[in-house]
């Protein structure tokens, strides 16, 4: 099928951003000449009409933003900005979009022949422009530093490796960093529980157990018989991305990545079960949903869930599956919960923190 989209281009964003900035910054440019020269009706209808076209352009440009920003996979360090990003563009868009269709029908009323309104509406479009730019800076640095988009850039993250120190090892217990971001690769399936908390389940599966997982090295098997189970590493902690590999090809039911987990009722979630990716929250047992996407894992499947301030964001093999915009969460645990008949494969499970640093637990014994 033909496509004018150039094999270079991941999306329709980068061929669109420009003509905001270039036709929104040349039409206040156009309207402060305007006002000095006020009997010149030219450069008043030149303006109007460059806001329209910068109008369209930023509406465009939105739009094609939050469809790039479901075919990126960033990193940890990256997704704060990316959260940033689209949060200033939907700003932007707002603004110049309104300011598009209010302007000239100010302009064509009596209203908008008074120079003191004319001046107004010029100080709103460059104070605009302030945000406009704010916008692009952000872009540009998810380009230029981070690699948003292209190619030759890896942002995946590979296969934890099992702890080389020996009581670590002998506890599968995570690995603590300063900020509170840790990693868990379970080692040994008698004794992993001991570093978890559970708040539902009283601590036990059916049977828990190591497999080979060939290049993955051995992983642990959570075996259930229909009981449900909530475990997490007790470290409170706020914006966070969220890594793991998991493999439920011999599971039927549901597993809740949980996250932000106040008690066994008040948690916010992604649960893969029954065909379809869901995003929402627990509160005091009762469930919200932010978002449900048709989803079907196979195999080993790597997911993320990034959660930064009121965006979640929830990925399967780099692919966004489901988006959803809620209240911005409290700090709490991370874990998973699951609930149905058969064997959950768990690799590894990784947790950076996106901002500044968390209180850290005390170091193991």
């Amino acid at each position: 099928m033909f496509s004018f989209l150039p094999d270079w281009a991941p999306n329709l964003h980068p061929l669109f951003v420009h003509f905001p900035i270039a036709l929104l910054f040349v039409a206040v440019f156009v309207d402060a000449i305007g006002l000095f020269l006020r009997e010149k009706l030219f450069w008043r209808h030149a303006a109007l009409l460059l806001y329209g076209l910068g109008g369209l352009a930023v509406v465009a440009t939105y739009f094609a933003g939050r469809q790039a920003a479901e075919l990126i996979f960033l990193s940890a360090e990256a997704n704060p900005l990316l959260t940033e990003h689209a949060d200033l563009g939907q700003w932007t868009f707002w603004f110049f979009g309104i300011y598009a269709i209010v302007r000239p029908i100010v302009d064509v009323t009596a209203l908008g022949k008074k120079f003191a309104v004319r001046i107004g509406g010029f100080v709103i479009a460059f104070g605009g422009l302030f945000l406009l730019y704010s916008t692009a800076e952000h872009g540009a640095e998810l380009v230029f530093k981070y690699g948003a988009g292209v190619d030759a850039v890896d942002h995946t993250v590979q296969g934890v490796t099992a702890p080389q120190d020996s009581s670590a090892a002998a506890l599968s217990a995570p690995l603590l960093a300063e900020d509170g971001s840790w990693t868990w690769k379970p080692t040994r399936a008698s004794t992993w529980k001991s570093s978890m908390t559970f708040p539902e389940g009283g601590g036990d599966f059916s049977r828990t157990t190591m497999m080979d997982g060939g290049e993955r090295g051995d992983v642990l098997a959570l075996f259930t018989e229909g009981e449900t189970a909530m475990f997490v590493v007790d470290q409170p902690l706020g914006d966070i991305q969220m890594d793991m590999d998991l493999n439920l090809d011999d599971f039927d039911g549901v597993v809740m990545i949980i996250h932000h987990v106040k008690d066994l009722t008040n948690y916010h979630f992604t649960s893969i079960g029954n065909g379809e990716m869901r995003l929402g929250r627990s509160e005091n047992g009762d469930l919200y949903t932010l978002d449900t996407k048709p989803y079907e894992p196979s195999g080993w499947v790597s997911f993320r869930v990034v959660s930064d301030g009121t965006h979640v964001r929830s990925y399967a093999d780099e692919a966004l599956v489901a988006h959803g915009h809620g209240s911005e969460p409290e700090n709490g645990s991370v874990g998973l919960r699951v609930n149905g008949i058969g064997t959950v494969l768990v690799d590894f499970l990784s947790v950076q923190v996106l901002h500044g640093a968390s209180e850290t637990l005390p170091p193991t014994e």
